[in-house]
């Protein structure tokens, strides 16, 4: 059972998420002006399954839960579905020409479990699209709405959140694949990043 101190501690962040401007991003753009092509794959790409919707039933799309994969069926993500762990993906190497992740590393726990989430993305493709929030070292509890597009256009709205020790994001991590010579391009906007790297 939660305490009344977490359960109020959830309804402001629900309360400052519902309340707070929600945060547009066009994938479809992102996408499209990153060149991104031919074989993709989407990690961590269950619940919303917003990369499938924006770049279509052809993509691969994995993720380590069922219920995601089947929340994102549900939600009309059309795709090749693949339920398995970033950190040892099931595929050959350079088998995509892309992978790509999308307010999905987020989810994964741990610089260790990211880097190798990193580091086997770029053994099965031949480079990484990341589009991911920045979220602060001090954070506890990290809640944000976002309204998603394709090229201008709606592809839905959501909401995305996770919350305990060691959330802080993926910028760090990916500012380290500097020195291996990974990282092509790292722009940070106001609450997001976009990184490409290349394997």
């Amino acid at each position: 059972m939660l305490s009344e101190d977490l359960m109020f501690k959830t309804f402001l962040l629900v309360l400052k998420a519902m309340f707070s401007p929600a945060l547009s991003v066009d994938l479809g753009r992102i996408v499209e002006e990153n060149g991104v092509s031919g074989l993709v794959l989407d990690i961590a790409a269950g619940g919303s399954g917003t990369g499938p919707k924006v770049l279509g039933k052809d993509t691969v799309a994995l993720d380590v839960s069922m219920e995601e994969v089947k929340e994102a069926i549900r939600n009309d993500a059309k795709a090749q579905w693949v339920c398995a762990d970033a950190r040892r993906m099931p595929f050959r190497d350079k088998a995509f020409n892309w992978a790509i992740t999308f307010f999905g590393l987020m989810y994964i726990r741990g610089k260790d479990d990211k880097e190798k989430v990193l580091e086997e993305g770029l053994r099965v493709a031949r480079k990484i699209l990341l589009v991911e929030p920045i979220i602060a070292k001090h954070v506890g509890d990290y809640l944000i709405r976002v309204h998603v597009l394709n090229k201008g256009e709606t592809v839905h709205r959501t909401c995305f959140g996770v919350s305990g020790k060691n959330i802080r994001q993926t910028g760090l991590i990916v500012k380290m694949m500097t020195s291996s010579g990974s990282l092509i391009r790292l722009e940070e906007e106001r609450n997001h990043f976009i990184a490409i790297l290349r394997g």
